[in-house]
């Protein structure tokens, strides 16, 4: 065969003895046939990895697979090659690279080259045959071997791309694993085709457990009906960021922000979608707190507020009540309706004392007390109000702190849960606890008391539990609501008036129940300083006169009326004033002529606490009797040790006004 006929029949050869392999395996068969087919004792196919190395992918040395790993290209033929030329050096190639140590080492005299070209035309690797004698030139080297240069190209391009996906594959992976976020991915069925360990661990699963399976099985049916929805949105391109509620695997509310976009489409037809998943259930847990903190704390004002006017309203009806009764012969036919009057008026007044109690601005009259002591005081009234079918069990604790509280609100609250414990138990058997004890509260405990986060310390606890019917989530959250109940209509403020008086007096309150499990409430209060001594409004008090002047000071002109009336009953003589700044006016023009000044503590332009500091000031001795609709407490705390004379709790009646003057003017 010549050798122009030749070539086409190697080309053939070469081309048979590699077209069945790919990879690896190609490389393999192509460095063997180029061996045989230029009958070379060396070949060897290498990749360019760097502009000064190569990366020999398969070497076919003196008749078996050789081990060559690398080549350095400075002072080599490959050089030239990898120029993007054929090289033949037919015979003393050593001579002309002298620098080529592989060519010395391995006694090599012949060298012919091709070079791999990408698709973009630069050059990516090398064909090679050597040998270790002088050699004719090659005629037809570039047809021969371009053939399969090109395919070695293709593979080395492929081998590449298949390198890059599976960095890209590690890289996307080692994102998805270590970002805070939840990823997780459905198919166009809805199912979970991706999912990172955040994601499956905001669900309480492996990724495992998740792959696979339904989005539907991680929520209930109302979320379904929800991301049934959204799905729709999603398979008409629409991405979207949106709050959503899943299921934990125990079972509980997973609420999560969800940043959805649908995966690119196959074939133009929906493939699924991607989701970026942010748990946001504390953050939720805490805002419904502080909005049900603040819904609260608006109802509160507006209890007491409420309260404060209803009181100037049942100081009218009392005052007028009891001055009709002074002039009423006891056998009149109209005295038992006055009495009438009277009695509903005070009934009234205990509706706003529970309204107070609620806002927190309840009466106090704080003292020291043993809890354990207004229990026991208490043993037989609470049995009177229990079931016939529950008993009573107490477990109080042994020298337990004294708290500064109120007694008279502490039973209340007392009374309330126990009432409320045996209206759980119903017409069944159960039993109804009543425990005390101390805990220790830290700066992390307990947040999850009933509108309060306890400040640390040492609290005094009274736990009132239940065998009765429990309570459910929803009932939990509304129970100290005013006016929810779940008893017969006209029940409700009992547990809100509760929590008012613990507002009152620093506490908390906390609630374990489940349905069918009973209940318990704990109670909190802080526990009384040893050191600490109870503090009480200065009162004033001077020989006056029998009889006198009283200024009545006050914006309600009902009230001013009353009290003039009632006292001039008394033999005062009464001088009004709508409010602070024309008291002053009338109080300048005579500081001497008054014995007593009436004063009410909420009034606009000038309030009680200017008024006061205003009258010491034109006269240091003066009587003052603070008038409020408020808690004593909180009316007179900005006047303790200032000198205040008294102080009288709307609504009052007739007699109440009487005597709070008389005990400010030394009249009794």
């Amino acid at each position: 065969m010549s050798p122009a006929a030749s070539v086409p029949a190697r080309l053939h050869r070469l081309l048979e003895s590699t077209a069945r392999y790919t990879g690896a395996d190609f490389f393999a068969a192509l460095a063997r046939s180029v061996a045989e087919l230029l009958d070379a004792r060396i070949a060897f196919v290498g990749e360019l990895t760097s502009p000064d190395n190569v990366v020999v992918a398969a070497s076919w040395v003196d008749g078996r697979p050789g081990d060559f790993q690398t080549y350095e290209l400075a002072g080599t033929p490959c050089a030239g090659v990898l120029g993007g030329r054929t090289c033949q050096y037919p015979t003393d190639v050593q001579r002309q690279f002298p620098a080529d140590l592989m060519l010395v080492e391995m006694g090599i005299e012949a060298y012919f080259g091709v070079p791999i070209v990408a698709s973009s035309g630069a050059a990516i690797g090398i064909i090679v045959a050597l040998d270790r004698v002088s050699r004719a030139e090659i005629p037809g080297l570039d047809t021969l071997l371009g053939t399969a240069a090109s395919r070695a190209a293709a593979e080395i391009e492929r081998a590449r791309a298949e390198r890059a996906l599976v960095d890209r594959e590690v890289r996307l992976r080692q994102l998805i694993e270590t970002t805070m976020e939840g990823v997780w991915t459905i198919d166009e069925h809805n199912r979970t085709s991706l999912v990172n360990e955040q994601m499956a661990r905001m669900l309480g699963y492996t990724p495992a457990e998740m792959l696979g399976r339904s989005m539907f099985d991680f929520m209930d049916e109302r979320a379904q009906a929800e991301a049934i929805a959204n799905v729709e949105r999603r398979k008409r391109g629409i991405g979207e960021r949106h709050e959503f509620r899943l299921r934990h695997a125990n079972g509980a509310d997973v609420w999560v922000v969800m940043a959805s976009t649908p995966l690119p489409p196959v074939d133009g037809r929906y493939a699924g979608a991607l989701a970026m998943v942010t748990d946001v259930t504390e953050r939720r847990s805490l805002e419904l707190k502080v909005q049900h903190s603040q819904k609260l704390e608006s109802l509160g004002v507006l209890a007491g507020g409420v309260a404060h006017d209803f009181n100037n309203l049942l100081v009218g009806i009392l005052g007028n009540a009891g001055l009709a009764m002074m002039q009423l012969r006891p056998e009149s036919p109209v005295a038992p309706l006055l009495k009438a009057i009277e009695t509903a008026a005070l009934r009234a007044a205990d509706l706003t004392r529970q309204m107070l109690a609620y806002s927190g601005r309840g009466r106090f009259v704080i003292e020291p007390i043993s809890l354990n002591g207004v229990i026991e005081e208490m043993v037989h009234l609470l049995g009177t109000v229990i079931s016939k079918k529950a008993i009573l069990r107490f477990e109080l604790s042994a020298d337990l702190p004294v708290v500064d509280a109120d007694a008279t609100q502490i039973r209340q609250v007392l009374m309330n849960l126990v009432t409320n414990a045996s209206d759980a138990i119903g017409d069944q058997s159960g039993v109804i606890a009543i425990r005390t004890g101390t805990t220790m509260v830290g700066p992390d405990e307990l947040h999850d008391s009933y509108d309060q986060v306890l400040p640390e310390g040492t609290y005094v606890y009274c736990e009132v539990s239940d065998t009765g019917v429990g309570m459910d989530a929803a009932t939990r959250a509304r129970i100290f609501d005013p006016f929810f109940t779940t008893k017969f209509t006209g029940r409700g403020l009992g547990l809100a008036a509760t929590l008012g008086i613990l507002r009152g007096h620093h506490g908390a309150i906390h609630v374990d129940s489940e349905p069918g499990q009973g209940a318990r409430f704990r109670v909190l209060l802080p526990a009384r300083a040893r050191s600490a001594t109870p503090s009480s409004p200065a009162i004033v008090v001077a020989p006056p006169p029998a009889t006198g002047h009283v200024l009545v000071v006050d914006d309600e002109a009902m009230i001013r009326d009353i009290a003039a009336r009632v006292l001039e009953s008394g033999g005062y003589q009464v001088t009004t004033a709508t409010d602070g700044v024309e008291a002053l006016q009338l109080f300048a023009a005579r500081p001497d002529a008054y014995v007593c000044v009436l004063l009410d503590m909420t009034m606009p332009r000038m309030n009680g606490e200017e008024t006061f500091a205003a009258l010491r000031k034109l006269a240091p001795e003066v009587r003052v009797v603070l008038s409020s609709g408020y808690t004593e407490q909180e009316a007179t705390q900005r006047f303790i040790g200032k000198g205040l004379a008294g102080f009288i709790a709307k609504p009052w009646s007739a007699d109440d006004l009487l005597a709070a003057i008389a005990r400010a003017t030394g009249d009794r």
